[in-house]
Order: C-alpha cells, then structure tokens, then sequence
C-alpha cells in the first residue's frame, strides 16, 4: 500500500470549489450500526475494527491532508472494511481521498504504479484545461449534494472514462474512474432551499450546465466531511461497444469513416492487433444481391475475391449458396485440404490471411450482412473471442441494416428528378430556373449551370408544438418495460433449469447473470435500441434453439414469448402506450396543416414545411417574391398572424381534447416567434429543401433553435407552458400587434383575459427577448 498525498491541483491556482474536511466520521457511525445489527461472524470483524480505531481519540477530527500519514492503521483498516477478502492490492486499483477527491491519500500499490506511470499526462492535461477541471469538480460537488439532500438518484453521477494507448499492442485502453462518496456527509448552512423540478429536469436530463444552479443554489452554502474512494476499472470492452453506438449515430457521416471506426473499436475490444474484421452489407438492387458498391470493400473477401480476379458468376453462386443455409463458419487455419475444398479460401490465402470466420447478422430476423474475423499472423481460435463480441453483435446490425436503407435512399434519389413535390407557391420558379438552364445548355452546354433558386424579402412565421416532458415519459415507459422483461426472463430461466432432464442449470445459471446484468446496464442508460436489439438477437434465438431441441419445453416458454410480443406483450405495454400517445397527437397535427394550408393559400402563396419532432415545428414563408403578379399588403401579413394565433388556440384545444383517448395522457406547449424583418431563402440542392439566406437571416435560424427551453427572465420557469400560448418577439410594435389579435380572440371566448407581459433570459448570441403568455380557454 501507499501513504502519501498525490495532489492533482498541485500545480493549478483555483480555490476548492466547496468547504471541504477530511475526516472519518461518518465511517466510524456506519461501522457501528453494522456492528449493532449484525447476527454473523461479521460482528466480531466490526468489533476489531472499533476497537483498532478507539487508539486514535482524534480521529473523529477533521484531519489534515498531509498530516494523514499518521494514521496509516485506520488507513489500512478502512481499505480492508471496504474491499473484498480476496484483492489483492497489487493489481486492484483502488485509493482513498478527500471528500471532493482532488487529493490522493492513501492507495493500493496498483493505483500508485497507474498514476505515477500516467503522471505527466494526467497533471498536464489538468494544467491545460484547469477551467475544464474546475468544472468537473463542480459539476461533481452539485450531483453528491443532489443526491445527499435531494435524494436524486446516485446513478445519474457520470464516471470519469480515461484513455490511452497500450504501449504492447498499440491498441486504445480505456479505463473507467469511478469516484464513490457513500462516506461523504454534505452540509448546508441555513435551511435548504426548494428547487424547481423543471430546473433540476433541464440539469439532470438535458444537458444543461452548472451554472442553472448556481442562483438557486450556491456551493458556498455547504460543506462536505468525510472521505471518498476512487476505484479504476479496465473499461476497453464498454467503451468499445460505447464507440460503435456513436458512429451508428454519426452514421449520417462519411460512411468509411464510419466502418474504420467500427472495426477499430471490434479491435479494441478483442485485445489483439492482429485481429482484423470486415463487415459485408446484404444490398439489394430489385431483389438482388450487389456487391461492386464501395459499402462492400470493408469485406476481406470482397477485396480478395477482386484482387484475384474471381469470376463474378462463381462469387455470386457462392454467397447464393450461403443464403441458403447462412451460418456461422470457422477455418482457424487455412490449410491446402481446405483451399482445394473452398475455392474462395484460395483468394484468402493469396492476400495472406491465415485464419478466417464469418458470422451472419441478423436485423429483426431478416439476415442483414456477415461480419467476418480474421489473421494475417496468426491461427485463431474462436470461442473466448465470440463471448467478447457478443453484445456488440446488435448493434452491427442496425449499423449493416441502415447501410442498406442509405444505399435504397441513394438509389430512390437518383431515380427522382432534382425538383419533386413542390408545392404550388414555389414550383414556377423551379420551372422558370429548368427551362433557363435546358435554353443555356443548347446555346453552351459546357458552360451552362443551373442557377439558385432563392426568394428575397419573405416574411418568416414559426411555430412549435412540443409534446412536454416527452423524454421522462419515454424513458420511465422503457424502464417499466424493462423490469417486467427482466423478471419474467429471470422465472423463466429458474424453471427451464429445475428440468432435471436438460442437465444444463449451470449454463442457465450463467446466462440469466449475464443477460439481466447486460438488461440492467441497457436500462440505466434508457438505450431502448440495445435493449430491444439484445432480446432479438441474443435472448430470443438461444430460447428458441432451446425449444426446437427440447419441445418439453414449450409451455414454459409460452409466457414469455407472450410477453416479449411487440405488437401485444406486456413487455411492450407502456412503450405502446407512450407510442399510442404520440402518435395520435402527432396525425391530428398532421391532418390539421393538412388542411389548414388550404387556408393559408387562400390569404396569399406560401411556402408551408414542417418538421417531426415529438411534436411539430413548422415555417410558413411568405412574400411578394413568392407571387410577383399579386400585390403583398401589411393586410395580407396581418391576415397570416392572426390566423397563425388562432391555429395555436385551435390545436391546443385539439391535443387537450384527445387526452380521454391517450393510452398515457401527454401534453402539449405552443410557442410562435414574431420576426418582423424579411428574409432571403434558397433552395439547397443537398438538403433539398429551404434554407435562409445571409449573415443576418441565419439568425433567424439560431433564435428559433435556442427558445424552446427559454426561462423567463430571474426564475427557473420555462415560458412555454400546456393550456397556454407563448409568443416569443423583440420590438412594442410587434408585442402591440399581437395583443390586438389576442383581444379580438378573448372576445370569442376563445383565450382568457391573463395576457402576462414576460421579459426572458439570455441566450448564448441572443438578448433583449420578450414575450406574451395568455391561457386557452378549452
């Protein structure tokens, strides 16, 4: 063990975050009450450790730091208290430090060999950014007191994930530091103060920062005593299964960027550079497989099989063969019987590879792609390999899966002319721009180029409707969802291993602590893509392989394939419910601008686009540039304002009316921004669709972005608000306008007579926001 102070703000000059005390209080409380309630040998263990403390009379002081040295024994005995029998302190990483853990005390030999060999990089990087750790200290200070005082849940903490390069292998390592602070006691001076939910939802769920805190609750109001303890796990595999999951999230990117990304995080988490992977994409053109696209050259045997020439038909006779029976396939070496048995496994020998599997992967039961493992160096073997990569296997496949969707959608693209589906208000200035280009292109065709399609001086209207606290609701759905799969998994497993005649209740025994651990992990992070996946792709086919060979079976199986039906299984009850929900708010929104652009064009042309959201965000464009034949009045701006505000009473009476028939009731918020100024729009041939033009206009753009979750100016409320309509603007003349159309509206007794003049934060590039706020009267 080591005795001494590692301080990681040994060179960095900013005062601790919080009032701070190292001291053993708290753990001398626990180990008593333990000691008091406990009927076990373990006793007599808490006993010893009172009494080894008892020599230190001081030790319930605070203590110096530095001074810490001097009781190495209480040291030692909270290690051994705290840690299983069986670690050894030579490879378990574990250390004890100050109560906001920015200073290392007491270690295992482990954590002290770890850091001091990191040291340098550690410390300079800390240097580099100390704004950046001043911050995770107080981001860290704020989640233990959240969780001490306000009871949040210890969870929601995020560890530290530190990476570096294996010197040995060259592979990335990732090691996770977690910090645990069950021996922390946090004080506040004074009485605690309330928090606003909504405040704390915006900091704990959607990514806000400290500083939303900061008014509301000050760190200079607490103390923390006692001691925390920082443990560090290898944390490769989790991580590398993290990493897929981002690029199939960034898979809208450069897609080989996407696969080297994959296939070096497969790498990772095998441990062993000379392990290579490919995966192989099952596109289809009109039915048939294709494999000439650059989506396939991640494939070893594509690559081979073109640099020897293979004949096309005999590759494509192969993969039909397979389809047939697709199947797990190994060749942990590639002998000379084998290559005269499977000509392929020529074209692999001749591009050097020694060893090579392929493995079929599986999307919603339709075979999606292969991946394929394989060595240039070595012979492998399999099955410790495959026990790595098990829980990374769904994800592949959604990653093969939307590959084939991208290349459907490229295909769907080229077969489209440029300019589909236009809407009315805009389409003659498309085909006033075709036939100038095709006039061009006879007279020059080398020189001809299509010109911009671009409205000036329109004026913007937008709005959104937000289903509120749709991400709570999905994820308390996912986690209802998840406990009873879990549970009726678990029972289901229990039966399946009291069948004597089965003979295999070990492996039951290791399968059910390795799916409801992997169940467990996929709850925590609300992942309901893995989750879903992982019951498809690894639970599902091993019980059902287990059926077909024992029908004996069948009955105990029933229930749960009852349960994991998506379509009527209570493993999907509330997921439905919440789907039910959205859904249903989400077509009377459509089937409303469905109709109501009927509406609009009766005013004067526009451009009407919407966009899906949980809820629906739209821009109405409008202009004399839009109709150069017919006049734009003030009138006709009026006439879009007024109706765009009783469109809003009129969906929020139409959401708050469809509550009785919501499986989870869900509620909505209805925001407008009034942007007086015009702007410029152009058609944007890689989006295809509109976009603003210019400096100035984009931020138009940015505003619309960054209000959703506006706060009204020195509270913690946000400004929209269900059964209520906001109006976000900037200048009196607009506020006045609008007053007047919500006047007339009140008179139909239609809007409540509460109009509440509002002045909101600041956003990041964006101040002197107000707004309007009046009730719907339903």
């Amino acid at each position: 063990m080591h005795t001494g102070v590692i301080n990681f703000k040994e060179n960095i000059t900013f005062p601790d975050v919080v009032p701070a005390a190292l001291c053993f209080d708290s753990f001398i409380k626990d180990i008593e009450r333990r000691e008091a309630r406990e009927q076990t040998i373990k006793a007599e263990f808490y006993r010893f450790l009172l009494k080894k403390i008892q020599a230190y009379p001081d030790v319930h002081q605070p203590i110096d730091p530095y001074a810490a040295y001097k009781y190495e024994s209480v040291l030692e005995l909270v290690y051994t208290a705290l840690s299983t029998t069986l670690e050894d302190e030579r490879s378990f990483y574990w250390a004890l430090a100050t109560p906001l853990p920015d200073k290392v005390i007491y270690c295992t030999t482990a954590f002290e060999r770890f850091i001091t060999a990191e040291s340098n990089e550690i410390m300079k990087a800390l240097e580099q950014d100390a704004d950046g750790f001043k911050a995770q200290q107080v981001e860290f200070a704020y989640r233990v007191i959240l969780e001490k005082l306000y009871h949040f849940p210890s969870y929601l903490r995020t560890d530290t994930v530190y990476k570096r390069i294996n010197p040995d292998t060259g592979l990335m390592k990732y090691y996770r530091i977690h910090t645990d602070t069950s021996y922390v006691t946090v004080k506040a001076k004074g009485q605690l103060p309330e928090l606003n939910p909504e405040l704390i939802e915006s900091y704990l769920y959607e990514g806000a920062g400290a500083d939303v805190l900061e008014k509301a609750l000050p760190l200079s109001m607490f103390r923390f005593e006692g001691f925390s303890t920082i443990t560090i796990e290898d944390y490769t595999a989790q991580q590398a299964i993290e990493n897929v999951r981002i690029a199939l999230v960034n898979h809208s990117s450069e897609q080989l960027e996407t696969y080297n990304l994959v296939i070096n995080s497969l790498q990772a988490l095998a441990g062993d550079p000379d392990i290579d992977f490919g995966l192989l994409p099952f596109l289809r053109v009109n039915g048939k497989l294709i494999f000439d696209g650059n989506e396939c050259y991640n494939s070893i045997i594509i690559k081979s099989a073109k640099d020897a020439g293979m004949a096309r038909e005999s590759f494509y006779s192969l993969v039909d063969n397979y389809l047939k029976n697709p199947r797990a396939v190994f060749f942990s070496s590639i002998t000379r019987e084998k290559k005269e048995r499977y000509f392929f496994l020529r074209t692999l020998s001749e591009a050097g590879v020694q060893s090579y599997a392929v493995l079929p992967v599986y999307y919603n039961q339709r075979l999606a792609g292969v991946m394929e493992i394989y060595s240039r160096k070595k012979i492998l073997f399999y099955e410790t390999l495959l026990s790595k990569l098990e829980t990374v296997i769904p994800l592949l496949a959604q990653l093969l899966q939307e590959t084939a969707e991208k290349f459907d959608a490229q295909i769907e693209a080229l077969i489209k002319d440029k300019f589909t589906t236009l809407q009315p208000a805009v389409e003659w200035k498309f085909n006033e721009v075709a036939w100038n280009y095709l006039q061009a292109s006879g007279e020059d065709h080398e020189q001809a180029e299509m010109a911009t399609v671009q409205f000036s001086e329109v004026f913007p209207l937008y709005g959104a409707i937000d289903i509120r606290n749709s991400t709570i609701a999905r994820n308390n759905a996912l986690q209802n969802d998840a406990e009873l799969l879990k549970r009726v998994l678990s029972e289901t497993i229990a039966d399946l291993e009291a069948i004597p005649v089965l003979e295999t209740s070990m492996r039951f025994k290791h399968l059910s602590e390795s799916w409801l651990h992997r169940i467990d992990t996929m709850m925590e992070t609300h992942d309901e893509a893995a989750l879903k996946g992982y019951f498809q792709n690894v639970v599902n086919p091993v019980l059902l392989h287990l059926k077909d060979e024992h029908p004996e079976v069948a009955d105990i199986l029933a229930r749960y394939e009852t349960t994991v039906d998506e379509i009527n299984g209570e493993g999907f009850k509330h997921r439905r419910a919440l789907e039910h929900s959205i859904k249903l708010i989400n077509n009377s929104l459509n089937n409303y601008f469905m109709k109501a652009q009927a509406a609009l064009h009766n005013i004067y042309p526009c451009y009407f686009e919407k966009f899906r959201t949980d809820g629906i965000e739209y821009d109405i464009f409008t202009g004399q540039s839009l109709s150069p034949d017919k006049p734009f009045t003030v009138q006709v701006l009026r006439d879009f304002r007024s109706w765009q505000l009783m469109s809003m009473i009129e969906i929020a009476r139409l959401t708050e009316a469809l509550l009785p028939f919501m499986s989870l009731p869900l509620k909505t918020t209805q925001l407008i921004f009034v942007h007086s100024t015009p702007i410029d729009i152009t058609f944007r041939l890689d989006e295809r669709r509109f976009d603003v033009e210019g400096a100035y206009n984009i931020r138009y753009e940015v505003i619309k972005k960054r209000i959703d979750k506006v706060l009204i100016k020195g509270t913690e409320e946000r400004l929209t608000q269900p059964g209520k309509i906001a109006i976000v603007y900037f200048t009196d003349q607009e506020a006045a306008e609008y007053k007047a159309y919500a006047r007339a509206f009140q008179q139909q007794n239609m809007l409540a007579q509460d109009i509440e003049e509002l002045e909101l934060d600041e956003l990041q590039g964006v101040s002197g926001l107000r707004a309007l706020r009046v009730s719907v009267i339903f």
